[in-house]
Protein backbone atom coordinates (compact mmCIF):
# COMPACT_ATOMS: atom_id res chain seq x y z
CA UNK A 1 0.00 0.00 0.00
CA UNK A 2 1.18 3.34 -0.66
CA UNK A 3 1.11 6.11 1.67
CA UNK A 4 0.43 9.52 1.11
CA UNK A 5 2.35 12.07 2.58
CA UNK A 6 0.24 13.31 5.56
CA UNK A 7 -0.10 9.76 6.61
CA UNK A 8 2.58 9.11 9.39
CA UNK A 9 2.20 12.78 10.72
CA UNK A 10 -1.68 12.06 11.15
CA UNK A 11 -0.72 8.16 13.11
CA UNK A 12 1.71 9.78 14.95
CA UNK A 13 -0.42 13.10 16.03
CA UNK A 14 -3.49 10.70 16.78
CA UNK A 15 -1.32 8.03 18.81
CA UNK A 16 0.31 10.70 20.54
CA UNK A 17 -2.91 12.41 21.74
CA UNK A 18 -3.46 9.17 23.22
CA UNK A 19 -1.14 8.61 24.84
CA UNK A 20 -0.93 12.32 26.37
CA UNK A 21 -4.80 11.53 27.29
CA UNK A 22 -4.02 8.66 29.37
CA UNK A 23 -5.80 6.13 26.50
CA UNK A 24 -2.82 4.15 26.68
CA UNK A 25 -4.18 0.78 24.55
CA UNK A 26 -5.68 3.04 21.96
CA UNK A 27 -1.99 4.72 21.58
CA UNK A 28 -0.18 1.28 21.33
CA UNK A 29 -2.90 0.31 18.81
CA UNK A 30 -2.47 3.27 16.42
CA UNK A 31 1.19 3.35 16.21
CA UNK A 32 1.62 -0.43 15.88
CA UNK A 33 -1.02 -0.39 12.82
CA UNK A 34 0.47 2.19 11.28
CA UNK A 35 4.19 0.53 11.64
CA UNK A 36 2.86 -2.44 9.98
CA UNK A 37 1.17 -0.57 7.14
CA UNK A 38 3.94 2.24 6.34
CA UNK A 39 7.15 0.46 8.04
CA UNK A 40 9.82 1.93 10.45
CA UNK A 41 9.05 5.32 11.75
CA UNK A 42 11.44 6.79 14.58
CA UNK A 43 8.48 8.77 16.44
CA UNK A 44 5.86 6.02 16.07
CA UNK A 45 8.67 4.07 17.60
CA UNK A 46 8.47 6.19 20.38
CA UNK A 47 5.31 6.92 21.17
CA UNK A 48 4.65 3.11 21.25
CA UNK A 49 7.48 2.43 23.64
CA UNK A 50 6.13 5.14 25.67
CA UNK A 51 3.23 3.78 25.80
CA UNK A 52 4.44 0.58 27.29
CA UNK A 53 6.56 1.95 29.67
CA UNK A 54 3.75 4.63 31.23
CA UNK A 55 1.87 1.21 32.07
CA UNK A 56 4.64 0.87 34.66
CA UNK A 57 4.75 -3.27 34.38
CA UNK A 58 7.70 -5.30 33.91
CA UNK A 59 5.76 -7.22 30.80
CA UNK A 60 5.26 -3.83 29.16
CA UNK A 61 8.60 -2.80 30.00
CA UNK A 62 9.91 -5.45 27.89
CA UNK A 63 7.74 -4.52 25.13
CA UNK A 64 8.67 -0.76 25.27
CA UNK A 65 12.53 -1.99 25.16
CA UNK A 66 11.58 -4.30 21.54
CA UNK A 67 9.99 -0.80 20.48
CA UNK A 68 12.86 1.09 21.38
CA UNK A 69 15.25 -1.38 19.60
CA UNK A 70 13.08 -1.76 16.65
CA UNK A 71 13.40 2.26 16.00
CA UNK A 72 16.73 2.31 16.64
CA UNK A 73 17.82 -0.27 13.89
CA UNK A 74 16.60 1.63 11.64
CA UNK A 75 16.98 5.51 12.84
CA UNK A 76 20.29 4.83 15.14
CA UNK A 77 20.98 8.22 15.08
CA UNK A 78 17.50 9.35 16.42
CA UNK A 79 17.87 11.53 19.69
CA UNK A 80 14.34 11.33 20.97
CA UNK A 81 14.17 7.39 20.45
CA UNK A 82 17.99 7.20 22.51
CA UNK A 83 17.05 9.15 25.50
CA UNK A 84 13.52 7.46 26.28
CA UNK A 85 15.52 4.19 25.60
CA UNK A 86 18.53 5.30 27.40
CA UNK A 87 15.98 6.45 30.43
CA UNK A 88 14.18 3.34 30.67
CA UNK A 89 17.56 0.97 31.00
CA UNK A 90 18.96 3.46 33.92
CA UNK A 91 15.39 3.42 36.09
CA UNK A 92 15.28 -0.52 35.34
CA UNK A 93 16.01 -2.46 38.43
CA UNK A 94 19.53 -4.08 38.18
CA UNK A 95 18.69 -7.79 39.87
CA UNK A 96 15.47 -7.98 37.91
CA UNK A 97 16.96 -6.74 34.39
CA UNK A 98 20.84 -6.62 34.63
CA UNK A 99 21.56 -6.40 30.64
CA UNK A 100 18.70 -3.70 30.47
CA UNK A 101 20.27 -1.83 33.33
CA UNK A 102 24.05 -1.99 31.89
CA UNK A 103 22.80 -0.69 28.80
CA UNK A 104 22.06 2.80 29.90
CA UNK A 105 24.98 4.39 30.49
CA UNK A 106 26.32 3.39 26.59
CA UNK A 107 23.45 4.79 25.66
CA UNK A 108 23.88 7.95 28.13
CA UNK A 109 27.11 8.49 26.10
CA UNK A 110 26.12 7.91 22.54
CA UNK A 111 23.75 10.25 23.22
CA UNK A 112 25.95 13.13 24.42
CA UNK A 113 28.50 12.66 21.56
CA UNK A 114 25.21 13.39 19.02
CA UNK A 115 23.44 16.32 20.78
CA UNK A 116 25.95 17.91 23.61
CA UNK A 117 23.71 19.95 25.81
CA UNK A 118 20.52 19.11 24.66
CA UNK A 119 17.36 18.60 26.97
CA UNK A 120 17.35 15.15 26.08
CA UNK A 121 20.89 14.20 26.92
CA UNK A 122 20.86 16.98 30.07
CA UNK A 123 17.83 14.89 31.11
CA UNK A 124 19.41 11.37 30.56
CA UNK A 125 22.32 13.29 32.58
CA UNK A 126 20.58 13.61 35.84
CA UNK A 127 18.91 10.13 35.47
CA UNK A 128 22.85 8.62 35.33
CA UNK A 129 23.92 10.69 38.00
CA UNK A 130 21.20 9.68 40.71
CA UNK A 131 18.79 13.01 40.24
CA UNK A 132 15.50 11.32 39.74
CA UNK A 133 12.00 13.16 39.92
CA UNK A 134 12.44 12.82 43.48
CA UNK A 135 15.92 14.76 43.35
CA UNK A 136 16.35 18.24 42.46
CA UNK A 137 13.61 20.06 40.53
CA UNK A 138 14.76 20.50 36.34
CA UNK A 139 14.97 24.19 35.08
CA UNK A 140 11.60 25.54 33.84
CA UNK A 141 11.33 25.56 29.93
CA UNK A 142 10.79 29.40 30.29
CA UNK A 143 14.55 29.93 32.55
CA UNK A 144 15.90 27.51 29.90
CA UNK A 145 14.73 29.53 27.39
CA UNK A 146 15.93 32.64 28.59
CA UNK A 147 19.45 31.51 29.71
CA UNK A 148 19.89 30.35 25.96
CA UNK A 149 18.73 33.07 24.22
CA UNK A 150 21.07 35.46 26.52
CA UNK A 151 23.88 33.01 26.25
CA UNK A 152 23.84 33.21 22.53
CA UNK A 153 22.98 37.04 22.27
CA UNK A 154 26.01 37.81 24.46
CA UNK A 155 28.67 35.70 22.53
CA UNK A 156 27.39 36.73 18.88
CA UNK A 157 26.36 40.05 19.63
CA UNK A 158 24.38 41.02 16.68
CA UNK A 159 20.69 39.66 16.82
CA UNK A 160 20.16 38.60 13.20
CA UNK A 161 23.35 37.09 13.24
CA UNK A 162 22.67 35.18 16.38
CA UNK A 163 19.22 33.97 15.13
CA UNK A 164 20.35 32.51 11.81
CA UNK A 165 22.90 30.73 13.65
CA UNK A 166 20.86 29.28 15.63
CA UNK A 167 18.88 28.72 12.80
CA UNK A 168 21.70 26.73 10.78
CA UNK A 169 22.23 24.33 14.23
CA UNK A 170 18.97 23.57 14.64
CA UNK A 171 18.74 22.61 11.30
CA UNK A 172 21.77 20.29 11.89
CA UNK A 173 20.01 18.45 14.56
CA UNK A 174 16.34 18.63 14.32
CA UNK A 175 15.89 16.22 16.69
CA UNK A 176 17.01 18.67 19.73
CA UNK A 177 14.05 20.41 20.82
CA UNK A 178 16.38 22.90 23.11
CA UNK A 179 17.77 23.65 19.93
CA UNK A 180 14.60 24.54 18.16
CA UNK A 181 12.89 26.54 20.89
CA UNK A 182 16.01 28.60 20.42
CA UNK A 183 15.91 28.85 17.17
CA UNK A 184 12.96 30.18 17.17
CA UNK A 185 12.88 32.35 20.59
CA UNK A 186 15.68 34.23 18.47
CA UNK A 187 14.06 34.39 15.49
CA UNK A 188 11.23 36.57 17.23
CA UNK A 189 13.86 38.43 19.40
CA UNK A 190 15.68 40.08 15.69
CA UNK A 191 12.53 41.40 14.79
CA UNK A 192 12.02 45.31 14.34
CA UNK A 193 11.05 46.98 17.44
CA UNK A 194 12.05 44.20 19.50
CA UNK A 195 15.17 45.86 21.44
CA UNK A 196 13.68 46.46 24.88
CA UNK A 197 13.03 43.11 24.82
CA UNK A 198 16.22 41.59 24.14
CA UNK A 199 17.47 44.01 26.61
CA UNK A 200 15.45 42.16 28.89
CA UNK A 201 16.76 38.43 28.33
CA UNK A 202 20.13 40.14 28.45
CA UNK A 203 19.22 41.82 31.70
CA UNK A 204 17.06 40.12 34.06
CA UNK A 205 17.59 40.96 37.07
CA UNK A 206 18.22 45.04 35.94
CA UNK A 207 14.38 44.40 34.21
CA UNK A 208 13.21 42.89 37.79
CA UNK A 209 14.39 45.74 39.63
CA UNK A 210 13.35 48.45 37.19
CA UNK A 211 9.57 47.56 37.30
CA UNK A 212 9.21 46.86 40.79
CA UNK A 213 10.52 50.13 41.31
CA UNK A 214 8.19 51.80 38.88
CA UNK A 215 5.62 49.72 40.07
CA UNK A 216 6.10 50.82 43.60
CA UNK A 217 6.66 54.55 42.65
CA UNK A 218 3.01 54.27 40.95
CA UNK A 219 1.76 53.05 44.12
CA UNK A 220 3.06 55.76 46.20
CA UNK A 221 2.33 58.42 43.91
CA UNK A 222 -1.17 58.05 44.62
CA UNK A 223 -1.91 58.93 47.94
CA UNK A 224 0.91 61.33 47.43
CA UNK A 225 -0.53 63.25 45.34
CA UNK A 226 -4.12 62.57 46.24
CA UNK A 227 -5.32 61.11 42.86
CA UNK A 228 -8.14 58.97 42.19
CA UNK A 229 -7.60 54.96 43.50
CA UNK A 230 -7.92 54.27 39.56
CA UNK A 231 -4.31 55.58 39.08
CA UNK A 232 -3.12 52.55 40.50
CA UNK A 233 -3.74 50.65 37.76
CA UNK A 234 -1.27 52.29 35.77
CA UNK A 235 0.88 49.55 37.09
CA UNK A 236 -0.20 47.68 33.97
CA UNK A 237 2.50 50.07 32.35
CA UNK A 238 4.91 48.58 34.45
CA UNK A 239 4.35 44.86 33.60
CA UNK A 240 3.08 44.86 30.24
CA UNK A 241 6.50 44.96 28.66
CA UNK A 242 7.02 41.74 31.01
CA UNK A 243 3.98 40.54 29.46
CA UNK A 244 4.99 40.77 25.95
CA UNK A 245 8.11 38.86 26.42
CA UNK A 246 6.54 35.92 27.99
CA UNK A 247 4.07 36.39 24.94
CA UNK A 248 6.75 36.20 22.07
CA UNK A 249 8.96 33.13 24.59
CA UNK A 250 5.38 31.46 24.54
CA UNK A 251 4.78 31.90 20.65
CA UNK A 252 8.66 30.24 19.99
CA UNK A 253 8.16 27.28 22.43
CA UNK A 254 4.43 26.54 20.22
CA UNK A 255 6.09 26.82 16.95
CA UNK A 256 9.22 25.06 17.94
CA UNK A 257 7.17 22.32 19.28
CA UNK A 258 4.53 21.93 16.12
CA UNK A 259 7.93 21.27 13.95
CA UNK A 260 7.01 18.53 11.23
CA UNK A 261 9.23 15.07 12.34
CA UNK A 262 9.78 13.71 8.74
CA UNK A 263 10.12 15.16 5.83
CA UNK A 264 7.35 15.23 3.39
CA UNK A 265 8.13 12.75 -0.01
CA UNK A 266 6.88 13.40 -3.06
CA UNK A 267 3.49 12.04 -4.02
CA UNK A 268 3.58 8.46 -5.34
CA UNK A 269 6.51 7.48 -3.98
CA UNK A 270 7.55 5.84 -0.52
CA UNK A 271 7.14 7.63 2.58
CA UNK A 272 9.81 6.74 5.20
CA UNK A 273 11.20 8.97 7.53
CA UNK A 274 14.64 10.29 7.11
CA UNK A 275 17.53 9.75 10.00
CA UNK A 276 18.93 13.48 11.28
CA UNK A 277 21.16 14.83 9.18
CA UNK A 278 25.04 15.44 10.85
CA UNK A 279 25.02 18.83 12.79
CA UNK A 280 26.22 21.16 11.10
CA UNK A 281 29.38 23.56 12.08
CA UNK A 282 28.82 26.70 12.81
CA UNK A 283 31.38 28.89 13.60
CA UNK A 284 31.21 31.49 17.01
CA UNK A 285 27.98 29.50 18.05
CA UNK A 286 28.63 28.94 21.52
CA UNK A 287 28.05 24.86 23.21
CA UNK A 288 24.66 25.09 25.26
CA UNK A 289 25.51 24.03 28.53
CA UNK A 290 23.42 22.72 31.69
CA UNK A 291 20.87 25.21 32.67
CA UNK A 292 22.63 26.84 36.28
CA UNK A 293 20.29 26.56 39.80
CA UNK A 294 19.57 29.85 40.44
CA UNK A 295 22.13 31.50 42.27
CA UNK A 296 21.95 32.64 45.77
CA UNK A 297 22.38 36.37 43.91
CA UNK A 298 19.50 35.90 42.09
CA UNK A 299 17.35 34.15 45.27
CA UNK A 300 18.59 37.62 47.11
CA UNK A 301 17.18 39.88 44.45
CA UNK A 302 14.39 38.47 44.31
CA UNK A 303 13.35 38.30 47.99
CA UNK A 304 14.00 42.33 48.14
CA UNK A 305 12.03 42.69 44.89
CA UNK A 306 9.39 41.08 46.57
CA UNK A 307 9.94 42.84 49.68
CA UNK A 308 10.07 46.18 48.24
CA UNK A 309 7.22 45.24 46.48
CA UNK A 310 4.43 44.29 48.99
CA UNK A 311 5.77 46.88 51.29
CA UNK A 312 4.86 49.73 48.71
CA UNK A 313 1.40 48.15 47.95
CA UNK A 314 0.54 48.19 51.90
CA UNK A 315 1.93 51.29 52.47
CA UNK A 316 0.02 52.56 49.53
CA UNK A 317 -2.94 51.03 50.71
CA UNK A 318 -2.87 52.07 54.42
CA UNK A 319 -1.93 55.72 53.43
CA UNK A 320 -5.00 55.76 50.80
CA UNK A 321 -7.24 54.65 54.01
CA UNK A 322 -5.83 56.86 55.77
CA UNK A 323 -6.51 59.84 53.44
CA UNK A 324 -10.14 58.46 52.77
CA UNK A 325 -10.89 58.04 57.02
CA UNK A 326 -9.50 61.02 57.64
CA UNK A 327 -11.85 64.06 58.10
CA UNK A 328 -11.29 67.89 58.90
CA UNK A 329 -12.59 68.22 62.87
CA UNK A 330 -14.69 71.79 63.35
CA UNK A 331 -15.79 73.79 66.22
CA UNK A 332 -18.90 75.58 65.54
CA UNK A 333 -19.02 79.13 66.66
CA UNK A 334 -21.01 82.28 65.12
CA UNK A 335 -20.32 85.56 65.88
CA UNK A 336 -22.91 87.94 66.62
CA UNK A 337 -22.60 90.13 64.03
CA UNK A 338 -21.99 89.00 60.37
CA UNK A 339 -22.11 91.41 56.80
CA UNK A 340 -24.08 93.83 59.00
CA UNK A 341 -26.79 91.90 60.17
CA UNK A 342 -26.59 91.02 63.78
CA UNK A 343 -27.15 87.35 65.53
CA UNK A 344 -30.92 85.96 66.65
CA UNK A 345 -31.70 83.65 69.07
CA UNK A 346 -34.81 81.80 69.73
CA UNK A 347 -36.15 82.74 66.04
CA UNK A 348 -39.06 80.07 65.11
CA UNK A 349 -36.83 79.15 62.25
CA UNK A 350 -33.90 78.35 64.44
CA UNK A 351 -36.31 76.12 66.44
CA UNK A 352 -37.46 74.55 63.13
CA UNK A 353 -33.91 73.80 60.90
CA UNK A 354 -32.60 72.83 64.59
CA UNK A 355 -35.45 69.70 65.29
CA UNK A 356 -35.21 69.07 61.09
CA UNK A 357 -31.46 68.76 61.56
CA UNK A 358 -31.31 66.52 64.47
CA UNK A 359 -33.58 64.04 62.93
CA UNK A 360 -32.28 63.92 60.06
CA UNK A 361 -28.64 63.31 61.91
CA UNK A 362 -30.14 60.59 64.15
CA UNK A 363 -27.33 57.99 64.23
CA UNK A 364 -25.02 59.15 61.98
CA UNK A 365 -22.97 60.93 64.87
CA UNK A 366 -22.89 64.40 63.36
CA UNK A 367 -23.58 67.35 65.91
CA UNK A 368 -26.21 69.74 64.21
CA UNK A 369 -26.57 73.69 64.37
CA UNK A 370 -28.88 76.20 63.09
CA UNK A 371 -28.30 80.23 63.34
CA UNK A 372 -30.23 83.35 62.24
CA UNK A 373 -29.14 86.40 60.94
CA UNK A 374 -31.25 89.72 60.58
CA UNK A 375 -32.77 93.00 62.00
CA UNK A 376 -33.22 92.66 65.80
CA UNK A 377 -35.15 95.84 65.83
CA UNK A 378 -37.54 94.23 63.17
CA UNK A 379 -37.31 90.60 64.56
CA UNK A 380 -36.42 90.11 60.82
CA UNK A 381 -34.18 86.79 59.77
CA UNK A 382 -32.50 87.53 56.44
CA UNK A 383 -29.65 85.00 56.42
CA UNK A 384 -29.88 81.57 57.63
CA UNK A 385 -27.46 78.98 58.09
CA UNK A 386 -28.04 75.50 59.05
CA UNK A 387 -25.98 72.33 58.97
CA UNK A 388 -24.39 69.65 61.05
CA UNK A 389 -20.17 68.74 61.97
CA UNK A 390 -18.63 65.44 61.86
CA UNK A 391 -17.18 62.53 59.79
CA UNK A 392 -18.60 62.80 56.55
CA UNK A 393 -15.12 61.19 55.09
CA UNK A 394 -17.55 60.05 52.12
CA UNK A 395 -18.56 63.09 50.79
CA UNK A 396 -18.47 63.68 47.26
CA UNK A 397 -19.03 66.93 44.88
CA UNK A 398 -22.01 64.27 43.60
CA UNK A 399 -23.04 63.48 47.20
CA UNK A 400 -23.71 67.42 47.65
CA UNK A 401 -25.57 67.24 44.21
CA UNK A 402 -27.73 64.59 45.26
CA UNK A 403 -28.54 66.30 48.32
CA UNK A 404 -29.05 69.84 47.16
CA UNK A 405 -30.92 67.78 44.95
CA UNK A 406 -33.24 66.72 47.54
CA UNK A 407 -33.75 69.70 49.38
CA UNK A 408 -35.03 71.40 45.46
CA UNK A 409 -37.53 68.58 45.39
CA UNK A 410 -38.61 69.06 48.84
CA UNK A 411 -38.67 72.69 47.51
CA UNK A 412 -41.13 71.76 44.41
CA UNK A 413 -43.27 69.54 46.49
CA UNK A 414 -44.24 72.00 48.23
CA UNK A 415 -45.41 74.35 45.47
CA UNK A 416 -42.48 76.66 45.00
CA UNK A 417 -40.70 77.34 41.85
CA UNK A 418 -37.16 77.09 41.39
CA UNK A 419 -34.51 78.41 38.70
CA UNK A 420 -32.19 75.60 38.88
CA UNK A 421 -28.74 74.65 40.00
CA UNK A 422 -25.48 75.93 39.62
CA UNK A 423 -21.87 75.20 40.83
CA UNK A 424 -19.89 77.44 42.85
CA UNK A 425 -16.72 77.79 44.64
CA UNK A 426 -16.77 76.32 48.21
CA UNK A 427 -13.97 78.47 48.81
CA UNK A 428 -10.87 78.11 51.58
CA UNK A 429 -12.50 75.24 53.79
CA UNK A 430 -13.19 73.03 50.54
CA UNK A 431 -15.67 70.41 49.30
CA UNK A 432 -17.89 71.30 46.86
CA UNK A 433 -20.84 74.05 46.66
CA UNK A 434 -24.39 74.09 45.00
CA UNK A 435 -27.14 77.08 44.91
CA UNK A 436 -30.21 77.85 43.41
CA UNK A 437 -33.19 80.34 44.11
CA UNK A 438 -36.52 79.95 44.56
CA UNK A 439 -40.19 81.94 45.42
CA UNK A 440 -40.41 82.21 48.93
CA UNK A 441 -44.29 81.43 50.31
CA UNK A 442 -43.91 85.43 50.90
CA UNK A 443 -43.19 86.43 47.06
CA UNK A 444 -39.83 87.12 47.15
CA UNK A 445 -36.76 85.25 46.06
CA UNK A 446 -34.60 83.17 48.33
CA UNK A 447 -31.21 82.04 47.82
CA UNK A 448 -29.90 78.36 48.90
CA UNK A 449 -26.68 77.49 48.69
CA UNK A 450 -25.14 73.96 50.17
CA UNK A 451 -22.03 72.65 50.98
CA UNK A 452 -20.43 69.40 51.59
CA UNK A 453 -17.01 68.60 53.03
CA UNK A 454 -15.49 65.74 54.88
CA UNK A 455 -16.21 67.21 58.21
CA UNK A 456 -19.24 69.49 57.30
CA UNK A 457 -22.45 70.01 55.56
CA UNK A 458 -24.79 72.92 55.44
CA UNK A 459 -27.08 75.54 54.08
CA UNK A 460 -27.23 78.88 53.49
CA UNK A 461 -30.54 80.78 53.17
CA UNK A 462 -30.60 84.45 51.75
CA UNK A 463 -32.89 87.20 50.32
CA UNK A 464 -32.09 87.68 47.03
CA UNK A 465 -30.07 90.64 46.42
CA UNK A 466 -30.85 90.87 42.54
CA UNK A 467 -27.45 90.52 42.06
CA UNK A 468 -27.38 87.16 41.17
CA UNK A 469 -26.50 83.60 42.46
CA UNK A 470 -22.74 84.87 42.14
CA UNK A 471 -23.26 86.96 45.31
CA UNK A 472 -25.29 84.52 47.27
CA UNK A 473 -22.39 81.57 46.80
CA UNK A 474 -20.11 84.38 48.10
CA UNK A 475 -22.50 85.58 50.86
CA UNK A 476 -22.37 81.49 51.98
CA UNK A 477 -18.40 81.46 51.67
CA UNK A 478 -18.34 83.66 54.40
CA UNK A 479 -21.06 82.54 56.37
CA UNK A 480 -19.66 78.74 56.19
CA UNK A 481 -16.02 80.40 57.43
CA UNK A 482 -17.68 82.19 60.02
CA UNK A 483 -19.31 80.03 61.47
CA UNK A 484 -16.99 77.09 61.52
CA UNK A 485 -13.86 76.49 63.10
CA UNK A 486 -10.84 73.90 62.19
CA UNK A 487 -9.60 72.87 65.38
CA UNK A 488 -5.35 73.25 65.44
CA UNK A 489 -6.24 75.81 62.61
CA UNK A 490 -5.24 75.65 58.29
Amino acid sequence: MQATDHDIPSAYATAQAHLQAGRLAQARRTATEALKTDGPNARLSLVLGQAHAAEDDDDHDDRAEAAYQEGLQAFPDDVELLAAYAELCLRSDYMDRPARFRRGPELAERLRELAPGSAQALRVEQIAAGKTMSGPKPPSPVRTQMHDARLVLTAVGDPAAAAAQARAHAEGRPDDARLATLAETLAALAGPGRAPLRWMVRFPQHTLVIRAALCSLILLAVPAFQWNDWARMAVVVAVAPSTLLQSVLRGARHRAGTRPFVAHAEPGTEHRAEPPAEPRDVPDFPVLPPVPAPSGRETAVACVVLAGFLAALVGSAVWGYQQYADYPRYTVAAPDRLRGYERLEDTPVQQLTESLMGESLAGDGGRPFAYVYGRKDQNLALVTVFGAVGDFHDMTSDAVESFHGDFESGLIGTGLTTNGTVSADPGRLGGAMRCLSYQALGGGLVNACTWGDKGSVGTVLSADSGRGLETAADLARAVREAVLHEEGGR
